[in-house]
């Protein structure tokens, strides 16, 4: 995915908004947050 700040920008929304949604995202186990890498969409189960 991209960085949170792009996703912000893109959709004119707060970072605390992106961060938010991207937390909830990786609770659901739809994307893996790997430090200094990035955040990725998961694989299926």
């Amino acid at each position: 995915m991209p960085g949170e700040r792009s996703l912000a920008e893109e959709y004119g929304v707060a970072l605390d908004t992106v961060r938010k949604a991207t937390r909830i995202l990786r609770e659901r186990g739809l994307v893996q947050t790997l430090k200094s890498k990035g955040t990725f969409v998961a694989h299926p189960e």
